[in-house]
């Protein structure tokens, strides 16, 4: 029986938030099953995984099992990421201590503006990987260079991910009851609405960028 009316949009609404509860449920239990450290990322690359066969229209797909296939079939490439994020990031951190120890140098002015760009290009990295990783089919390095390519091309969508993350970080301080059923779900399709916009935007200009990105048939099949 389908309904209709105001009884049928607030029946859909309440099956998205009982799929994004499930998904978020689903995130923070395999993140624990993988004892936080390594569960972290595969857990994120599946919930990328769902969310994106959401946003093309695969909206019946069995939660669990595509959640689970992710997790397991990506497990160790994933980790690899989560190591380069942390190896990165620690670099990224000792090189801050030492700028902050020269404060007086000739040179702090030019290397806390390197280090600043070079953080912009981590969070950019960071934001995109995931989406990336899940919607082309590249070499282990290209996802890297594909992530920050990306997230610098199109800068607009990367600000609006960003202020949209940042009004739901918000929320989330303003009510934490939300995080264990709401809060990283939401912020999976923030990360994932945006970089598909991005990446839309990419493939009505691919002349424009001819040689950087790939064709279309590089990207992974919705099956």
């Amino acid at each position: 029986m389908v309904i209709e009316g105001i009884w049928g949009g607030l029946y859909k609404i309440c099956v998205w938030v009982m799929r994004i509860t499930y998904l978020n449920i689903l995130w923070i239990l395999f993140t624990l099953l993988g004892l936080c450290l390594f569960g972290f990322m595969p857990a994120s690359i599946a919930l990328f995984t769902v969310i994106r066969k959401w946003l093309l229209q695969d909206t019946d797909i069995p939660i669990f099992n595509t959640f689970f296939q992710s997790f397991k079939q990506d497990f160790l490439k994933t980790n690899l990421f989560a190591l380069i994020i942390l190896f990165i990031g620690a670099i990224l951190y000792v090189d801050l201590q030492y700028v902050g120890s020269i404060v007086e140098s000739a040179f702090y002015a030019p290397l806390l503006g390197l280090l600043f760009l070079a953080g912009i290009l981590y969070l950019l990295f960071i934001l995109y990987i995931g989406p990336v990783f899940v919607h082309y089919d590249l070499r282990f390095g290209q996802y890297i260079k594909y992530a920050i390519m990306i997230g610098i091309t199109q800068l607009h969508f990367s600000l609006m991910m960003i202020v949209l993350l940042s009004a739901l970080y918000y929320l989330t301080m303003k009510f934490p009851g939300i995080f264990p059923f709401l809060s990283i779900s939401c912020g999976g399709f923030i990360i994932m609405w945006s970089a598909n916009m991005a990446f839309n935007a990419l493939l009505r200009t691919k002349e424009k960028v001819a040689g950087t990105l790939k064709t279309s048939k590089e990207i992974k099949e919705t099956s």
